[in-house]
This record gives C-alpha cells, structure tokens and sequence, in this order.
C-alpha cells in the first residue's frame, strides 16, 4: 500500500508547492483601450512584452470585429478583411519589436475569424499556439463580433488562455467586447442627444448576447467615449436593473490595464472615467419621468464621477475605491447658491431652445412670466458670424413669442440700451467666445430691478460666474479633437469671468454637441462651485425660493466641492468621489443625501412598445439573429442531476477518497518541508 501510495504523494507535493503542471495560474489581464491604434501601441507592447514565455512574445490578432455578418460574408468582403487585417497585425508585431530587449522576439499571428462557421472550425484553433502572450482583437462591431463567437470552440479557448495568463487586448470595438456585459450601441431611433431616454442602450446581457464570458465582471465598458459624446450612454446603462452598476468609459487613443478588476496605469492619451450608480444607491433610485410627448426620461441622484488619466492613480471596481480616496459613507449638500437674491426676475438658462421653438415649454414659461400678451419684450442677439445669421435668428424668436411690443437688437461690443418699459429680456448667442461680456452688463441691473431674463444657448454660460469662452464644437477632425478631448487636459479650456447673475457655471448642449470636457474644464478649476449641463430643448429656472426644470431633455449638476483632484502625467484631470445629480423636467434642482447605507424601493422601469419600428433599408447586409449556442467545449463535465443513483454513488465515493488522500499527501509534504 506504501508503494502505492508514494507516486501518488509526490505529486500532491508538487501540486502543493505549484510545481505541477495542472497548478492554477493567474488569468491575464484585460487592456481595453478606447479607440486608435499607433497612439496604444506602446502602452500594450509593453504588457505584451512583460509577459513574454520562454524569451517569445507571440501575439494572436483577432479581427472579427471587422465583419459585417456573423453568419456569411462574401469572399470579397473576406479578401478586403484579411488584407486591411494584415496591416495591422504587421503594426502590432513592428511596435513589439520596438519594445521588447534584443534577447526576445515578437510574432503576431492573424487568424481569419469573421463568421460563426470561422470560429466553430477545428482548423482555426490548430492556428492558436499554446506558448501565446497576448491576444489583440481589433475594432470594427462588437456585436457582430460576439454574434460570430459566443457558445463556439473558439470563445472557450479564448476563456481557456485567458485563464492561463494570457493577456487580452481591445481598441474600440474589441475594448467593448472586455466586459461581460456588453454595451451594444443604441437602440433604433437613438443617438447622444437623447442618450437619457429610457430605451436608449442596447445592453448585451443573456446567455446568448453577452461580452467576453472572462471580461470585466464588475463593470460595463464603453469606448471612444469623449471623443462620441457617450457619457449619457453609459450613465443610463448602469441605472438599469439586472446589470453592473458601474462604467467604465475609455477615451479614443486611450488605455487602461486591469488586473483583477483593478484598473491601473493607464496610458496613451487622455482619460478613463467611472461612473458608480452602487456605492450611494443611485441605480435603486432612479426614477423615470414620462414626458408629455410620451418618452421617459431618467432622474438620478447621487451618481460617484471618477476620474483616471496616466500616472499613479487607480480604481478597484470591487471595493469601487479611487487611490486617492475613499467615498465618505454619508454626504450631505445644499443648492442654496443657485437662487436669485430678493427683488430679482426670474432668471431661465436655457441650452438651445432653436430646435423647436414653436412647441417649446420654455419659451411658453418666459412668455407668461413676461407678461403674455402684454408684454414688451426686449430681444439681443449676440456672438453670430454675421449680422443677418443674428436676425434671422431674432425672428424666429419673435414669431412664437407674445406681447404688444417686441424690440431686437444685435449687439456687438457696446453696452446694450434697455428701455425701461421693458417687462423681459430674452439674448440668444450661437459662440460664447464672441461674445463681450461688458456689452451685457446693463442686463444684470435690469434683471436686479425685477425683469425676467431667459439667457438660451451661449448665452446661458455668462450668466454665471465662469465660463468657457470657446465656440461650437468644431466639424474639423483635429479642431474638434482639441475640443472634446484634450479639454480634459489642465489649461486647454479658456476660462474668464461670467456675469455672475448665478454662483454657477454652466455649459450649453452637452450631449448634442459634446461639450464634457469644457463643463469639466469649469468644475475642476472652480470645484467650489456647481457645474450645470445643459442640453437641447431645456433650461432651468431661478427664482429667491425654486429651482425648477423646464424642458424636453435632462440637467446634469455635477459637484466637486468634496471630491479629491490631482492630474496625470499628461495634464490630464484626475478625479475622485465628484457627485453627479441628472434632473428631468418638472423636477425641482434639489440634492439629496448621498449614504452608502441608505436603503430604497427600486421603481419599475417604464413598459415600452413590442414592436420595434423597422429600420430605413440599406445597401449593408443585414444581420441575422444569433442562433443558438452552440455548447462551450469542457474536458469533462460533470454529472448531472439526471444520472443514476450509482454513478452519483461512484462520484460520491471518489471523491471521498481522494479527500483523504490529499490531506494524507498534504500531511506528508508538510512533514518533509
């Protein structure tokens, strides 16, 4: 029996000590990156090359996010994905090189995975090599991607190597594909306008729709995400039921590595937001407030805003902690400085009304505090390209507003006249940074003295006490660049005074024209004021005792005045704990407690329409259904709740058996050590 038994010790020993070859490894990391490739190239050799085996650095590309059909493409389509594939994985295995020491070499091999025919065939996984490094998967449609992958051989080998150490890698498409749950895109009709309505996500969640199955476990992925203005995407992602409470959005040209769900080091250029719906419960508090055209639209409080951007700074997305600092268990603010001192009009900041003026609730609202048909009204027009975009402009305003007079003005850089007859004051700007402060100062004393003043779209943002003197975001691709995301960046935004009729600043159109990085801008630099986002068809409205929103489309507040700031090594803003509170219209601006043990009733989420309205034709070849799963390959699976009494038995009493047998095995090494 001795005899016997000594094999059988020595390798439980080995097993033991990790010595043996079925020992369990630490699965590899996750490095989803936002968008791009030359500019994360570096950031991934670099992990690539650390985690060489055996002196070789051997890189799987995988492009089936290229394809346009999960199921069949054409051989053309097939011969275009290969070629612009094989680009990218010379790229790849050329930025290795430049990485890794003269002693180790670098090999990037390109399998040919576009259809779920590519990833079920035996031939495709005899390409895998076992010694692998990294895997790369490249950009293209997520959810074509998952479509072709999910339940076949080639998912459970990938989820095989993950677990054996493998590195995998992601930009754009392939970086959204690195959580389990997925974010798919918008749904039909939806875009970043109206990123806030409930319905807009395509959340990829099931056993059939889903991300990698060893992706990010705690949080859901989004990419190029200041470059396309997805913040509201993702935020109303993770306020819905039945998913992670967490996001993780990565900049274009961007990227992060994760580690046991601890995201760290982050590299390229610019930055890595989190957004915390758990620690203060805000997806259990979410409300959906329906709109009178029908749509809802979501109302959160409480949301945690953090920010990475390369350097030191981390995020664990278990403990959902910042390195620079905890969440406080309990936060209590006020509002109380967004209120117009007594004897002052009512003050409406509005985020571009020019889209729907005739049937805007706002313009209404101004007309009846101005005195509806009696009032007279006072017009200005200011920071437009020319003279006659201004008028233009003036009239449309003119035509849906009431009163017995109404009065325009394109005011340059002289103060403005205001007569004193005048019971409401409406400025309209297109480019804040056209606009002379100065010339608008007469509006505060009118405003002081009792008339209502609606400030819409640029205008909006001097009436606080800061802005952000820059003008629409521009078409130009590197313009716009400088807009959207190096304004994450400390001293890209320009700042200058505002009027300061509100201790606020504020931003116009943030979600139509991806104006995040400036109200970031004006929040980092003055974290002991309240950063206001407004958006399309909305404004809210100041009284000495309210606060109210007025509109078709949400507010955002985000406060900073607890949360701890620093910067990355590129300048770029860090953040920890900021406070984010969305408000729908008929909602009065008000904060409430912010207490990781407060305990809420989640409302229903809203019952929207069966059918979905059929998509414009196109020339692209649709995609089909997912069909089912095929099954995931195990070594061997284990019985099931159906076998017979014996066979449980016989399992039963083998493993019985073996129990001893270890611990004997264990006792022994133990002994000898």
């Amino acid at each position: 029996m001795k005899r016997l038994l000594l094999p059988l010790v020595l390798i439980l020993c080995l097993a033991a000590s990790g010595q043996a070859v079925f020992a369990q490894q630490t699965p590899g990391l996750l490095i989803p990156m936002g968008g791009g490739y030359s500019d994360v190239y570096a950031g991934f050799s670099a992990a690539a090359v650390a985690n060489a085996r055996n002196g070789h650095v051997k890189i799987l590309v995988l492009p089936a996010p290229y394809s346009t059909n999960p199921i069949s493409i054409s051989g053309s389509e097939r011969q275009t994905n290969i070629r612009d594939a094989e680009q990218r994985r010379f790229q790849i295995e050329e930025a290795c090189k430049r990485t890794a020491p003269p002693d180790v070499t670098c090999t990037a091999i390109l399998i040919p995975v576009f259809t779920r025919d590519d990833a079920s065939d035996p031939a495709t996984l005899g390409l895998i090599p076992d010694d692998l490094s990294a895997v790369f998967i490249l950009g293209g449609d997520q959810t074509v991607a998952m479509q072709a992958l999910a339940g076949t051989p080639l998912e459970a080998r990938l989820t095989e190597l993950h677990q054996q150490g493998v590195i995998f890698a992601g930009t754009s498409a392939g970086g959204g594909m690195l959580s389990r749950t997925m974010l798919g895109g918008y749904n039909l009709n939806y875009a970043a306008e109206n990123a806030l309505f409930f319905g807009a996500p395509d959340i990829w969640n099931t056993g059939e729709r889903h991300g990698l199955p060893f992706g990010l476990q705690n949080a859901i992925l989004d990419q190029h995400f200041y470059q396309r203005a997805r913040f509201g995407r993702l935020l109303n992602a993770i306020l819905l039921p039945d998913v992670p409470h967490l996001g993780v959005g990565v900049d274009a040209y961007t990227g992060v590595i994760a580690e046991d769900e601890v995201l760290r080091d982050v590299f390229g250029l610019y930055t890595v937001t989190i957004l915390d719906a758990e620690t203060y419960h805000a997806a259990e508090s979410v409300k959906y407030v329906p709109l009178e055209t029908g749509p809802f639209l979501l109302s959160a409080r409480n949301v945690l805003v953090n920010l990475l951007s390369p350097g030191e700074a981390r995020y664990d997305l278990k403990t959902r902690r910042h390195s620079l600092s905890a969440p406080a268990p309990r936060v209590e603010r006020d509002f109380e400085r967004l209120s117009s001192p007594e004897g002052a009009g009512t003050l409406i900041l509005a985020g571009d009304l020019s889209k729907n003026l005739a049937d805007s609730p706002v313009i209404r609202r101004f007309g009846e505090l101005a005195g509806g048909e009696n009032a007279s009204l006072l017009l200005i027009a200011t920071g437009y390209p020319s003279e006659r975009s201004a008028n233009t402009n003036l009239e449309a305003y003119a035509r849906v507003l009431p009163g017995r007079q109404t009065r325009t003005i394109v005011l340059g850089n002289e103060p403005v006249q205001i007569p004193p007859e005048v019971t409401g004051i409406l400025i309209v700007a297109k480019d804040q940074s056209k606009i002379s402060v100065q010339a608008l100062a007469p509006v505060r004393d009118a405003w002081l003295s009792g008339v209502p003043v609606l400030a819409d779209n640029a205008a909006a943002p001097l009436m606080g006490a800061f802005y952000a003197a820059h003008g629409p975001t521009p078409d130009d691709a590197e313009l716009a660049e400088l807009a959207t995301q190096k304004s994450f960046w400390q001293g890209k935004t320009e700042i200058q005074p505002g009027l300061g009729l509100v201790e606020a600043t504020l931003e116009p159109q943030l979600l139509s024209d991806n104006r995040f990085g400036r109200w970031f801008s004006l929040a980092y630099t003055h974290p002991e004021l309240l950063a206001i986002g407004l958006n399309q068809g909305t404004a809210i409205e100041i009284q000495a005792d309210r606060r109210l929103v007025l509109g078709t489309n949400n507010i955002f507040v985000l406060d900073l005045r607890q949360a701890s700031l620093a910067l990355g090594t590129n300048n770029g803003f860090v953040i920890a704990n900021g406070l984010l509170d969305v408000f729908a219209p008929g909602e009065s601006l008000q904060p409430e407690v912010a207490d990781v043990n407060a305990r809420f009733v989640p409302q229903p989420t809203p019952a929207l329409p069966t059918e979905t309205p059929k998509p414009t034709p196109t020339s692209a070849t649709p995609t089909p259904p997912l069909p089912t799963p095929l099954p995931a390959a195990t070594p061997e699976p284990a019985p099931s709740a159906s076998a017979p009494a014996a066979s449980r038995s016989s399992w039963l009493i083998a493993g019985g058996i073996l129990a001893i047998l270890l611990a004997i095995g264990i006792g022994l090494c133990r002994r000898k050590g």
